[in-house]
């Protein structure tokens, strides 16, 4: 059996996260890296997330089951413009992490109406994915959720197809709306690293940095890790400045009301406060450790050829629920 070809565009974590999640899941596959940055292909093939790697995009595209793009949004245009001619009604192309609704925009402009094409993005389970810049693992995606919008006209065989592909690497796919979706990427993955930004700002501005800086250790390291992945959320921020401004409301009116209380010596109100973020937190963790109640999501299931040529027929049977005759 011939190896189905999986293109990975951008080996960054999320791109080697796949790599290797697709890798662990099926056997038989070829995994090929491409970035712009040589060394993180480097990175991915030392880390053996990706089976090798390609300096030329569209050859690393070329005869692809499958191609995730990794890259970032502002990158996208460009990225379809080169692998558009050599895509077909039998080739998934996928965004990962790129805003929905511009990913949406920019392939329909861009790509074929026969060319399935899904706007992704990843959701780490919290307790396998602590901090991004580490390297990812084979078991990185496994309970992750993937949020999943099939552009318009994509068959129903390919959406099955892409929903049982995520299920056998461990994913939880859910379909999602769009502009909803972007929506909550503001508060949930943008406002953590914006928070942590304006937290090194504010503590970095006066004279005094200098020497405090050394008293600034690995709590604090951690406090403002977010703050190098800041300047990546600049598009999602200025596409919805409505959402952002509403979120950066809500914060700044519970600091004010933790610095009320701190000023009016009101101690109670102060653990209040500390104490129910705490119990919030607890109770989110908690129910990411028991998984969403629906578990896999229902699909119509279509044991379309592209399925068996990933997982053969036997797999690809059943996963679909369609029994070999």
């Amino acid at each position: 059996m011939n190896k189905a070809k999986i293109a990975l565009v951008g080996c960054d974590f999320v791109g080697m996260s796949l790599g290797m999640a697709v890798k662990q899941a099926l056997k038989e596959v070829e995994v090929v890296g491409h970035d712009k940055d040589r060394d993180a292909m480097r990175r991915a093939e030392l880390a053996k997330a990706i089976d090798h790697s390609e300096w030329n995009l569209p050859r690393a595209c070329e005869n692809a089951a499958a191609v995730f793009i990794c890259a970032p949004h502002e990158a996208l245009e460009v990225t379809l413009r080169a692998i558009a001619p050599d895509l077909g009604p039998n080739t998934i192309v996928a965004t990962v992490g790129a805003p929905h609704v511009a990913a949406l925009r920019v392939a329909e402009g861009l790509l074929g109406g026969d060319v399935p094409f899904f706007s992704t993005s990843l959701v780490y389970h919290p307790d396998r994915v602590n901090d991004e810049g580490e390297l990812p693992s084979a078991d990185s995606v496994r309970d992750a959720i993937w949020a999943i919008v099939p552009s318009r006209g994509t068959r129903t065989q390919m959406v099955d197809t892409f929903v049982a592909l995520a299920n056998q690497m461990g994913a939880k796919p859910i379909f999602v709306d769009p502009a909803e979706r972007d929506g909550m990427a503001v508060a949930v993955d943008a406002m953590p690293a914006i928070l942590s930004s304006m937290l090194m700002l504010a503590v970095s501005s006066d004279a005094a940095w200098r020497d405090r800086m050394w008293m600034a250790g690995a709590a604090f390291g951690r406090a403002v890790n977010g703050a190098g992945r800041a300047p990546s959320f600049s598009t999602a921020l200025e596409a919805q400045p409505d959402v952002v401004v509403h979120w950066l409301n809500q914060v700044m009116l519970q600091c004010m009301a933790l610095r009320d209380a701190i000023a009016a010596h009101n101690t109670e109100s102060v653990t209040r406060m500390l104490t129910q973020a705490e119990e919030r937190r607890r109770e989110w963790l908690a129910n990411w450790r028991r998984g969403r109640i629906e578990g896999h999501i229902p699909i119509e299931r279509d044991s379309g050829g592209l399925l068996k040529m990933f997982l053969g027929e036997g797999m690809a049977s059943r996963l679909t629920g369609n029994k070999r005759r």
